[in-house]
Formats: C-alpha cells, structure tokens, sequence
C-alpha cells in the first residue's frame, strides 16, 4: 500500500467513518498496489456497505471498487446484480422534493427539522434525523415567484395553545409569509397551516400615498402588484432582543430599506398572527461607493443584499450593493418605548481597492460574542473585522478593526 493510500485512510478515519467501509477501501488498494489479486471482499457483506465504501472509492481514486462475488472473473451478472442492490436509498427519500435551484436554509431551534425555499415556489420540511421530505408547503404562493429565504422562530412565548413550530418564508413576490406546525392525535406527525402574511409591495404603496398608522397589516383580500415592482427579500430573522424583551420580533429588507416587524398574535382563537411595524431603516448611497449599476440598474440605485442581528450586542449590520457594511445599534427612546435605530460606524475598502471588479456586499454575519464580524465581497473576498467597544473622552464608541482579507481561501492582507 503507498504512502498516500496510507494518508487517505487515516483521513476517512478522523473524518468518522465506518470502520468496515475503511476496511473493504484498505483491501482494494492493497490487492491493487502492486497488480496482483490478494485478497477478495467478502461474500457475506452487506450491500449497503459496499455501495458507501464503492462511493467513496471513486470519489478520491476515480475508480470503483471489485464488485462483490466470489467468483469476480467469469461471474458478469454479479456486476449487474451489485448495481441493482447499490442503487442509492437518497433517490428513494429525496423524492418529491425541489425541482429548481434552492435559495434558502435554515434549521429549527431544536434541530430536529430543516426548511428549504426554492425556485420551484415551495417550501420543504425535512426531518433531519430520518433524512426525508415530511411536507411542502406552497398554500397562497404565486407560481410565477420563487421562494428565497426561511426563518425559524425561536421563541416559545411566540406559540399559541398546541403549536410546535413558527416559521417564516419569504420570497421574490415581495410577501412575508408565516407558517404554524402542530402535532397530529398520534403525537409524531406535525401538521401545517398558513397562519399570516405581509405584502411589503402593499404596504409600501400604501406608505407613499397616504399617512397609515405604523400598524397597517395586509389582508388575504389585496390586490397584488405588478411583477416588474415587486421586491424581492434577501433578509429573514427572527429576533429576541433584550431592550423589547415581550416582543417578537421579525427582520426584513426590501430594496434599500430594511424593516423590524412585531409578529403580534391575532386573536388567540384563530392562532393567526399580524405583522406591525416596529421600525424601518432606508439607506442612502457612500460618497464615492461601488456603483452597482449596468444593464439592469442604470441608475444605480441602493440595495440590502444581506443583514444580520446580533442579539449578544444588539447591533445591527447591513451590507449594501455600494460596497459599504453599516453597523447600527437598536435602542428605545427614554420617555416611551418607540425604537430608535442609531448609526455607529460605516465599514468598508478604500473605493478604489476593487480595481473594477465587483465590489458590492453579498453576505455578512456575526460571531456569537458579537465582536467579530465577515463580510463578503462579490468579487470573491471575505473581509474579517473585530468590533471594541472603547472609551474617548468618557464616552463609549464602537471602534472596528479589518483584521485581515481572504482571498482565494488564503491570507491575502
């Protein structure tokens, strides 16, 4: 056996698996090392080990393994019998799942389930420990519009009577759209419904033409807008914050404009719920910014590409299509409880860093201390910051640091 077989093994080993898979691996390299036949894998194995051993085998050594029989020379319909019996069970499980490209992935807060928004205009439920599809949910979704993000809600206090699960689902149609699960009378199988939603193309519209109240919710019975306006939400989060501790909060983003709703329960009896604005934030371009413009955004208007909130810190960050990431903290005002949102810093790369190439902001997130932050740079970068909180003149300011740039999955600064 080589050197570098020797190498592969010890890696399938501390990458956890099977001991008889590494094994039926260690027999074929050592039969095949030096061209002759000296062992033979067992007749008595089990399909299901052979396939994920063969799997493995010609992933990193381009070759599958010796199929099993006994006799492997004159024997031709073992192979054929091997491949019926190999066929992988996930073609089996994943069935009825997506069609198109998924957008979007999250976990419940007990893991025990995974919800997945995609192109087809579905939403699908996994139970993560039994690796299959367990519902789909699309009630009320325009097929014309995919599904991009999931949200789940952590909060038990959130929950009406026997409810299990909150989740959320958002897509390119512009709607926010909330989903209850509870369990069925044999205490396994859960079972969903639609229990609320929000147009932000409504609202929006509604917003500009008249003074509405902060509280205007969206009914089934509105009308939709049209497909060209229509804004799409990259952002999803469910928010549990400490300066509105009995709130439920829910973060969204539509074009340059990014939202906190109160997911307020609507009625007890129907277990539907309203979404009322706590608060929006609307951002403007940097001065000498990355132009995001081109054939499809000439002018080159602003956009919230991403946005996380980090509940350790309670701040705020928002990467924008000019290449600029604003960090901004979430405080009350002292006479009532109306939110306030306060701009504490503004990060981003010297404007001419980019030399052309894009620059606007994919993707950020925090760490769990909130004092490190990621970024990433549409041009293939991740820009690693850490943000202190120092004292100048008896004041306490937020003081962030680029730490180091990653380039191509290496060190670059």
């Amino acid at each position: 056996m080589t050197t570098q077989n020797c190498i592969a093994l010890k890696n399938f080993q501390e990458v956890g698996f099977p001991t008889t898979i590494i094994n039926i691996i260690a027999i074929n390299m050592d039969s095949n090392s030096d061209g002759k036949d000296k062992h033979s894998i067992p007749d008595n194995l089990r399909p299901e080990a052979f396939r994920e051993a063969n799997i493995l085998h010609t992933a990193f050594f381009n070759s599958p393994l010796v199929p099993q029989s006994s006799d492997r020379n004159n024997d031709n319909n073992a192979t054929t019998t091997t491949k019926k019996k190999c066929k992988p069970k996930n073609e089996r499980m994943c069935m009825g799942g997506h069609k198109e490209v998924i957008f979007g992935l999250s976990f419940s807060p007990d893991g025990k389930y995974m919800a997945s928004a995609s192109q087809d205009s579905t939403i699908c439920i996994w139970d993560t420990s039994k690796h299959k599809l367990i519902a789909k949910l699309s009630e009320g979704i325009d097929q014309k519009y995919e599904c991009l993000r999931t949200a789940w809600c952590s909060s038990t206090t959130s929950l009406i009577d026997e409810e299990q699960y909150l989740l959320a689902s958002a897509g390119a149609d512009g709607i926010v759209r909330l989903w209850s699960a509870t369990l069925q009378e044999d205490g396994e199988k859960l079972t969903w419904r639609s229990v609320g939603k929000l147009d932000h193309y409504v609202f929006e519209k509604n917003a500009s033409n008249s003074d509405n109240d902060d509280s205007t919710t969206i009914d089934k019975g509105q009308e939709n807008g049209e497909a060209e306006d229509r804004p799409q939400i990259y952002t999803l989060q469910f928010i549990q914050s400490r300066i509105f501790p009995n709130m439920n909060l829910l973060m969204t983003s539509t074009n340059d404009t990014v939202h906190i709703w109160n997911v307020a329960k609507d009625g007890i009896e129907s277990g539907n719920r309203k979404l009322l604005l706590h608060i929006s934030v609307q951002f403007t371009n940097v001065d000498d910014g990355y132009q995001f413009g081109g054939v499809r955004n000439p002018s080159n208007e602003l956009y919230v590409f991403d946005a996380s909130y980090c509940e350790a810190n309670e701040l705020l960050g928002v990467a924008l299509s000019d290449g600029s990431c604003r960090i901004l903290s979430l405080h009350k005002y002292m006479n009532d409880n109306k939110p306030m949102m306060q701009e504490q810093c503004v990060l981003r790369l010297p404007p001419d860093y980019f030399g052309g190439k894009a620059g606007h902001l994919t993707a950020l997130c925090f760490d769990q201390t909130g004092t490190r932050l990621a970024i990433c740079i549409a041009s293939g970068r991740v820009i690693l910051w850490v943000l202190q909180v120092v004292n100048r003149n008896g004041v306490n300011v937020l003081h962030p640091s680029c730490v180091s740039i990653l380039d191509g999955g290496e060190l670059f600064y």
